[in-house]
């Protein structure tokens, strides 16, 4: 499922297409014992409710932790470092009118039990627009700070749509914001990953503007005062969607959409921090089957990732791990309902 975003431009419309009943967010992994995986399971078939499940490598002890309301969809599940809590979108397709999506951003314990919300949309005056507002909770590794994708606009004048990354203390305090991205008309920024260390984001920035008719979306990376920003993939590439930094810190795990949005194969690569070294995981051509939403397990040794045709008689999407050079792929869940976004916990 495709969401589009759009904004007018010059009397035209501009739509930004960002997949995310596919592609995932963000996963922060730090360095531990593996855990449980979180995903988010769409509920009914016509995917208007979803909720965020854990389940173990092995695929046992599959467990429901959040109950949303109908027509809500639970998002882009992040562990926190010490596997307690959850952060998670929730969003709401029905607030605002047609092709408008409100969300928020909740944390939860693993257990289900005290969910609370840092951060809502209000619609009319942030997030008055066919796309929603705050997207793709990351943790700190300190577990003090959650980074997230955040889109703003209208603002009165006439300003545009604005796209940018920040951080959020993990009480709901202290917005701030790090990258400058500006116009949603040009690009956005998204997906924001911190290193292990704390001091530097991984992001994926879209550009309308680059040399392919749709644009392109490159893996950058800045610290997180928004001082050097560095591109590390090209454009072309159409790197992004997730990302997550191995636990070692020393490379940045990614999909790639080789042919831009078009329903086509997607890929898992990694990156060096610096720029080199980009390693294709998977293979999948010619639209048959993709691989995306992916993120590193606390040992370093796997990763677990979504891949569709699932098992279902609809093809859906099911959780897979291999590892981490690609090897060795196992189905973790078979379930006919839509499987994706999954996130390697801890076991604390």
């Amino acid at each position: 499922m495709n969401r589009a975003w759009r904004t007018p431009i010059t009397g035209l419309a501009v739509a930004l297409v960002l997949a995310t009943g596919l592609a995932g967010p963000a996963q922060a992994t730090v360095p531990g014992d593996n855990g449980e995986i979180a995903f988010r399971r769409y509920l009914d078939r016509e995917r208007t409710t979803g909720a965020i499940f854990a389940v173990q490598p092995d695929g046992s002890g599959e467990r429901q932790i959040t109950v949303p309301p109908a027509g809500f969809i639970d998002d882009d599940p992040d562990w926190s470092p010490d596997g307690a809590r959850l952060a998670f979108i929730r969003r709401d397709n029905s607030a605002c009118g047609e092709d408008c999506v409100l969300t928020a951003l909740y944390v939860v314990d693993a257990d289900g039990s005290n969910l609370t919300r840092l951060l809502s949309s209000r619609p009319g005056v942030d997030c008055a627009f066919g796309g929603g507002c705050t997207f793709e909770p990351a943790w700190s590794p300190a577990g003090d700070t959650l980074a997230v994708s955040r889109v703003l606009g209208p603002f009165p004048g006439g300003e545009p749509f604005r796209s940018a990354i920040y951080l959020i203390d993990a009480d709901g305090t202290r917005l701030t914001q790090v990258t400058q991205r500006g116009l949603l008309s040009t690009g956005a920024d998204e997906a924001p990953q911190f290193s292990p260390d704390g001091r530097t984001l991984a992001f994926e920035r879209r550009n309308i503007r680059s040399a392919r008719p749709l644009g392109g979306q490159a893996i950058w990376t800045v610290d997180v005062d928004g001082s050097n920003e560095t591109r590390l993939t090209p454009y072309r590439l159409f790197g992004g969607d997730t990302t997550d930094w191995s636990p070692d810190g020393q490379r940045i795990l990614f999909e790639s959409n080789e042919n831009g949005f078009e329903n086509v194969s997607a890929n898992i690569y990694t990156i060096a921090m610096d720029g080199t070294d980009l390693r294709q995981l998977t293979f999948a051509r010619g639209g048959k089957v993709q691989h995306f939403a992916s993120s590193y397990s606390p040992d370093g040794r796997q990763i677990t990732f979504a891949r569709s045709p699932g098992a279902g008689p609809d093809g859906y999407p099911d959780i897979y791990t291999m590892t981490v050079d690609g090897q060795d792929v196992r189905r973790v869940i078979r379930d006919p309902r839509w499987d994706s976004r999954p996130d390697w916990g801890s076991a604390g």
